[in-house]
């Protein structure tokens, strides 16, 4: 059977009503069991949140224990069709994930659920993978998309306009249109990070990379905001100082100890993620070295995980540990499609801590 000229919506219905051929309880029965109307079983079930005065809550467990009880999962088809609405979103990301990303991603869920929405995510692994993975978007499954950092500033957003109702990117670098926009500043914010470094008397900073090619597109600018600042204070860029380790616990282990058991091993050190930098700690403590006064550690991130560690990790990034704001903005986007772009300014900070 041919699908040509449907759209996700109608894929959607399909995949719903092919599911399976019993008859499944309708809400009249629901309302029936709980003893309620079918107006109230309806506002219930559907997750509404716009009633002036909530429904007593012995009413909704009501309704909510006779639709478990006879199996009722709602028509989740005919609502799409009814608003032309998918109610998901979707989080775009680079693996491995870490503290931030998980930090966005249970933010997202939780601002998606309180607008009757949910969250699926597209790891992108590998550039060359992408469009596969990115089909979701540009065949309209999804109604809003959120880019994390790196990763659609060399996409065309206004190819994935056209199929969804709203965009948000981590970017430095787009104009606002296509997409509502984060700023992070986030290569003058790691140039901060090297200058309080050098401030204190460093002048070989070791760097670990999330990757083994530290310019790569999705961490770019933290290395560009490392070379820009020993460049202006007239330091020689050594590239036996830079190794990949950021990415996880385990490569940050290996690159420190590589670095710190070198012939000429660096002062001070910069990761490319808080969880490396961490690492970097331990292995510090295993060679004997005090911290901050022998070797010194920044990470970046501004985790929880950096407030907790010992000694209390100097971390790079967003002053709140907090994205509320920036999913708000999507779905706001996705009640007003036509609504003027914003870009919202949350340029990374220098939290100084006992590591630096």
């Amino acid at each position: 059977m041919s699908t040509g000229g449907l759209t996700a919506a109608d894929r959607l219905v399909n995949a719903f009503t092919m599911a399976g051929g019993k008859a499944r309880p309708t809400l009249r029965e629901v309302a029936a069991a709980a003893g309620v109307s079918v107006a109230t079983c309806s506002y219930v079930l559907s997750g509404r949140s716009d009633r002036v005065r909530q429904l007593p809550q012995d009413t909704q467990d009501k309704v909510r224990e006779a639709a478990r009880r006879l199996g009722y999962a709602g028509n989740t088809a005919a609502r799409v069709l009814r608003r032309q609405r998918t109610e998901l979103i979707a989080l775009v990301y680079a693996p491995p994930v870490g503290p931030w990303l998980d930090r966005l991603t249970m933010q997202c869920e939780d601002v998606a659920v309180a607008h009757g929405y949910s969250v699926i995510g597209l790891p992108i692994r590998h550039a060359e993978r992408a469009e596969h993975s990115l089909r979701v978007i540009t065949q309209g499954y999804v109604d809003g998309v959120i880019f994390a950092p790196g990763l659609a500033d060399g996409l065309d957003l206004d190819r994935f306009a056209r199929s969804t109702r709203a965009i948000v990117a981590f970017s430095d670098y787009l104009e606002p249109g296509p997409a509502d926009l984060v700023r992070n500043q986030v290569r003058a914010a790691m140039g901060e990070a090297v200058e309080h470094l050098l401030k204190i008397g460093h002048r070989r900073i070791g760097y670990l990379a999330h990757t083994g090619r530290p310019a790569d597109a999705g961490t770019r600018d933290r290395y560009l905001g490392y070379q820009d600042a020993l460049e202006r204070a007239g330091v020689p860029i050594d590239p036996a100082l830079a190794r990949p380790g950021a990415a996880s616990r385990e490569e940050a282990l290996v690159g420190a100890r590589e670095l710190l058991d070198a012939a000429d091993p660096p002062t001070a050190l910069i990761s490319e993620s808080d969880r490396g930098a961490i690492a970097a700690l331990q292995v510090a403590r295993e060679r004997g070295l005090a911290v901050p006064d022998d070797f010194a550690v920044i990470g970046v991130g501004n985790t929880q995980e950096a407030v907790v560690s010992f000694p209390a990790l100097t971390s790079v990034g967003m002053a709140q540990f907090d994205f509320t704001e920036i999913v708000e903005v999507l779905f706001a986007r996705i009640d007003e499609p036509d609504r003027p772009p914003r870009v919202l300014d949350l340029p990374w900070v220098l939290d100084r801590r006992a590591s630096a």
